[in-house]
């Protein structure tokens, strides 16, 4: 009787051991990483609990999460055996990438892609499933999707467009006689257009030495200011198939040489670098602050707009938007923003379909149509509809060049660095060209040696990864 009973507590304590590991494995990741390949004809079966990560600092309160739990809601509302859970909260992935503990879906940049994908193989490709789900491309805009294209695999789904802009001080360019009254930037202006815009706008104190009032606030060391002018001008500045990167050639050379033109004239403000005294002393009190002193002021994304618009507003200032200049060749710079499937996913199919949900269009009228919402990335939508404007959900953005978020997308280039070269190489080409503008700011005009120089430097450092 005894031994009975024993046998029966071990039957017991191997059962509950059995259906504990069972459980911790079906909700734990996946043992080896998912690749994304799917036999022929393979029906997805979407349902089950998935959990959505993002970045705290990218989603750090209820307005900027508006959009995105709308999306989720919608797609629970289209999946009724699907639950998602959100976390917002993470402020690193590294820990949970380690751990394999990152959620089934996150929330990951262009510039993030290649590392994400390749140096920690944390993304899932999606190719099969977008032909499991009979997902249409077309309607994607074709510079977006390229971005999240790696070694040939589609890698995570583009939420948004990123398009970089200006905005700018109607009433400036009026009195300079720039506009007439009533009269807006065309969005087809071209780089030749912005500079003679940039030479009307200045203005100096009555030493005639000291700026008062410049064309552009322009950063010098931020990769979608510094990126355009590598390509605007027919230049090939990296080439990804044989793993090299080209600053010599003539012209990629024109469109540094061009940057320089801007600052040796003083047409625009070089926001964020080390000026020397001599220019320091030229543009007396103006700063990265005195908005209202420049013609143009970048404008990061659709998001930040009212941020800028804020500034104006308050001051009494009209003003507008305006795509990125055209060039003779592409240059208009073009980032995404959008969620990829972790690839220790252990419900790779729900994970899936909600990310590839965001290339159709209710999953981008379900996240766009919010607070928090952005520009879409599906071209009918984002060029025919007005759903995401701002003006519908916010006052003060009336009558506004919402096409300047849309325009000139057949010239769209990748605006991050990170996009198109290795991770190790990405501080390298962005210190060294703010380095080579800043050295122009300090009288030291040696550039094209510098820039010879920096392609040496990538070029062997590019060699060693392979």
């Amino acid at each position: 009787m005894h031994s009975l009973k024993k046998k029966i507590l071990r039957i017991v304590l191997l059962a509950v051991a059995t259906a504990l590991f069972a459980g911790a494995a079906a909700c734990g990741p996946a043992r080896e990483p998912q690749t994304g390949s799917l036999p022929e004809n393979y029906v997805p079966e979407v349902g089950g609990r998935i959990k959505l990560t993002c970045r705290q600092d990218v989603y750090p309160n209820d307005t900027t999460r508006a959009a995105v739990r709308n999306w989720v809601n919608w797609f629970v509302s289209q999946n009724p055996t699907v639950s998602v859970e959100t976390d917002f909260n993470v402020p690193d992935y590294s820990p949970l990438i380690a751990s394999k503990t990152l959620g089934d879906v996150f929330w990951l940049a262009d510039d993030q892609v290649y590392k994400f994908a390749v140096s920690d193989e944390a993304l899932m490709p999606l190719d099969y499933y977008v032909e499991a789900f009979g997902i249409d491309l077309t309607n994607v805009y074709a510079g977006i999707h390229e971005l999240a294209v790696v070694n040939g695999r589609l890698c995570f789904a583009a939420a948004c467009t990123s398009i970089i802009n200006f905005v700018y001080n109607v009433d400036l360019l009026t009195e300079a006689g720039v506009l007439q009254t009533g009269e807006r930037i065309p969005n087809d202006w071209t780089w030749d257009d912005f500079k003679h815009y940039c030479e009307a706008l200045k203005r100096y104190d009555n030493d005639g030495v000291t700026l008062t009032q410049t064309g552009a606030m322009f950063p010098f060391n931020w990769s979608p200011t510094l990126v355009p002018n590598l390509y605007g001008f027919g230049g090939q500045w990296v080439d990804k198939e044989n793993h090299r990167v080209n600053f010599t050639d003539d012209k990629v050379k024109k469109g540094v040489e061009e940057m320089i033109y801007l600052l040796e004239n003083r047409l625009v403000y070089p926001a964020f670098i080390t000026m020397g005294s001599e220019m320091r002393k030229e543009y007396g009190k103006l700063t990265e602050n005195t908005l209202e002193n420049y013609g143009f002021v970048y404008c990061t994304c659709y998001t930040t707009l009212p941020q800028r618009a804020e500034v104006y507003n308050k001051a009494g200032i009209e003003w507008d938007s305006i795509a990125w200049p055209t060039y003779e060749y592409k240059g208009s710079p073009t980032g995404a923003l959008g969620f990829g499937v972790f690839s220790y996913t252990r419900n790779r199919d729900t994970a899936a379909a909600m990310v590839l949900s965001l290339y159709t269009e209710e999953g981008q009228r379900a996240l766009h149509s919010q607070v928090g919402g952005d520009v879409p990335v599906l071209q009918n939508l984002a060029e025919n509809e007005d759903f995401w404007h701002l003006d519908m959900r916010s006052d003060g953005y009336d009558g506004k060049n919402y096409d300047a978020f849309t325009s000139n997308y057949d010239r769209f280039v990748p605006c991050q660095i990170a996009a198109v070269v290795p991770p190790e190489l990405v501080s390298v080409i962005t210190d060294g060209l703010t380095n080579l503008y800043t050295a122009y700011c300090k009288n030291q005009t040696s550039w094209a040696d510098k820039l010879a120089e920096l392609e040496t430097q990538c070029n062997d450092l590019w060699a060693t990864l392979e």
